[in-house]
């Protein structure tokens, strides 16, 4: 849609246009006409009647404001259309509510509405029954509009002739919204010379969450001093008659047009105005700002942000942040057994936010000296670092500080040792023996080592022993006890290391105690039987020799 020939003519028909809103905006029981005065509002709001190409229209050059319609100014039959710039792929909440929103059984006034691309094609239409409200997204069960072009977007707002009989009051509001917990960008341009705004000087955008605590962070460049950051509450649960549409909640109307209730409302653009519920601003170039609010209801609520520049100009960047306490740093990659000849690489992961930097500090001295290093960050959310290998007997502590996109700041820390590996071996003396011998073990380490303490234990069904040895010098060791019951042994070695060495386990041997053998049972009585034998064949073949 070509509007050049329609704008060529605002200068004649400014007059017009004050005078036809002076007598519009009366009707809401609030102060609508002080708010339409407003410099930013008569800036770049401009209302044209029975204009050549457009008929009745509404141009906004920014999508900040709300345009009231009054009772009779869409008779039913006529038109009134709103052009606004609007760019591709953004998401706008789009919505027309007010007096003439009925849901009960006898609505008087049907309000269509249809979108047009700047090309002229009619990209949407919405026409619910009489009294109900349009879905103004870009389908039916979408609340946002995302355009398809940039440029200038017109929507005709129609009072059906077929199914309305009345003409009441109605506010159409076209505003950005933009996605909590991720960042954005804004260009922001100062006050002119004769300090007075202009077109990229005060912008506003709208937001919706369910937390109660809302912060915003907002880095602002070198080239910017921004005169302020402001937050409006518009709407939540514990609003009477809150209007909810897709699941999106509208604006309290008064609020928008400057009206205050306790701490809903109060939207402005103008910086002598009401602040809201939070606000900052800048002391110089460059001074980044951050805004936090809590609000005493649960609930879905609606925000406005306002920006609003004072010098100079650029590109600002601002988060709206609504997750709290569920981001950690998990675990990926952990030191468990360090040796000396080895570097350590330490990694943390990101529960569920992307990481923007991490810082590893690392100590062998209790803290007494620290080195510090900057952490590379993989896939967005891990960070790793690798400490450089350290000698047997050292103990590194290491703390973890990493910062998210969403300005959290992530904690992690560890301890490890550096030690050298200790072989134990174990083998049993004999793998059977006989009740009442001695049940024997050996064993050595590596590399031989004197005077470790090595634990020996043996287990059997009703039965445990546990004896304490040393090794010898060149790093053998015995353990050996009297055995008493028949039975199984099972054997093992343990060393729980030192400083130097990590702790280390034996296989395990098994030693069986079984009962002596009929030869072994009954020796003494066999022997004594042969003895006596013995003794009477000597005594016998004697006397024979003696007769």
């Amino acid at each position: 849609m070509n509007l050049k020939p329609a704008l060529a003519k605002r200068k004649t028909q400014t007059a017009l246009a004050v005078l036809t809103f002076t007598a519009l905006v009366i009707t809401l029981g609030l102060n609508v006409k002080a708010y339409t005065f407003f410099p930013e509002y008569q800036n770049y709001v401009h209302a044209y009647l029975n204009s050549v190409d457009l008929g009745n229209w509404t141009y906004m050059e920014k999508p900040t404001f709300p345009v009231l319609l009054n009772k009779s100014q869409v008779q039913i039959g006529q038109n009134w259309s709103i052009v606004c710039p609007l760019r591709a792929n953004h998401n706008y909440h789009v919505y027309c509510f007010g007096e003439w929103v009925n849901n009960g059984s006898e609505p008087k006034t049907d309000y269509d509405i249809y979108v047009y691309n700047p090309l002229g094609e009619l990209e949407g239409y919405h026409t619910e029954s009489a009294g109900l409200p349009e879905h103004l997204g870009t389908a039916v069960d979408e609340p946002l509009f995302a355009p398809r072009y940039s440029g200038n977007y017109t929507f005709v707002i129609r009072n059906d002739p077929r199914e309305s009989k009345s003409d009441e009051q109605a506010t159409f509001m076209i505003i950005e919204n933009v996605e909590c917990n991720v960042w954005h960008e804004h260009y922001v341009e100062g006050k002119d010379n004769a300090s007075l705004p202009v077109l990229n000087t005060s912008w506003a955008y709208e937001f919706v969450t369910e937390s109660q605590h809302v912060e915003v962070w907002i880095k602002v460049p070198e080239t910017l001093d921004m005169y302020e950051a402001r937050l409006y509450l518009m709407a939540d649960s514990q609003l009477p008659n809150e209007t909810i549409l897709n699941d999106v909640p509208l604006a309290w109307e008064h609020g928008l047009y400057g009206g205050r209730n306790d701490t809903y409302g109060g939207y402005n653009l103008e910086s002598k105005e009401y602040r809201g519920v939070a606000y900052a601003s800048c002391e110089s170039y460059g001074q980044n700002m951050f805004l936090n609010f809590t609000s005493s209801h649960k609930g879905k609520s609606l925000y406005h942000l306002v920006l609003i520049g004072e010098v100079g100009s650029g590109i600002m960047e601002f988060l709206v942040k609504t997750e709290f306490g569920n981001v950690c740093l998990k675990p990926a990659i952990l030191p468990v057994r360090v040796h000396p000849q080895n570097d350590t690489t330490i990694a943390y992961v990101s529960n569920c936010t992307d990481l923007e930097n991490a810082t590893l500090q690392y100590s062998t001295s209790g803290w007494t000296n620290v080195t510090t290093m900057e952490m590379t960050i993989l896939s967005n959310r891990t960070c790793r670092a690798v400490i450089p290998r350290q000698p047997a007997g050292v103990e590194v502590s290491y703390e973890v500080d990493a910062r998210d996109v969403l300005e959290n700041l992530l904690e992690a820390n560890g301890t490890y040792s550096v030690k050298n590996e200790l072989a134990l071996n174990l083998s049993a003396t004999h793998e059977a023996v006989t009740v009442g011998d001695n049940v024997t073990v050996r064993g050595f380490v590596t590399p031989a080592i004197e005077n470790l303490p090595i634990i020996v234990r043996f287990d059997s069904v009703n039965d445990t022993k546990q004896m304490f040895c040393y090794t010898q010098a060149d790093g053998t060791f015995t353990a050996s006890f009297r055995s008493e019951n028949l039975t199984t042994w099972e054997v093992q070695a343990r060393f729980d290391g030192n400083d130097l060495f990590f702790e280390s386990v034996s296989s395990r041997e098994t030693i069986d105690v079984n009962e002596p053998s009929i030869l072994q049972k009954y020796s003494l009585y066999i022997g004594g039987g042969i003895g006596a034998i013995t003794i009477i064949g000597a005594v016998v073949y004697w006397k024979k020799m003696k007769d």
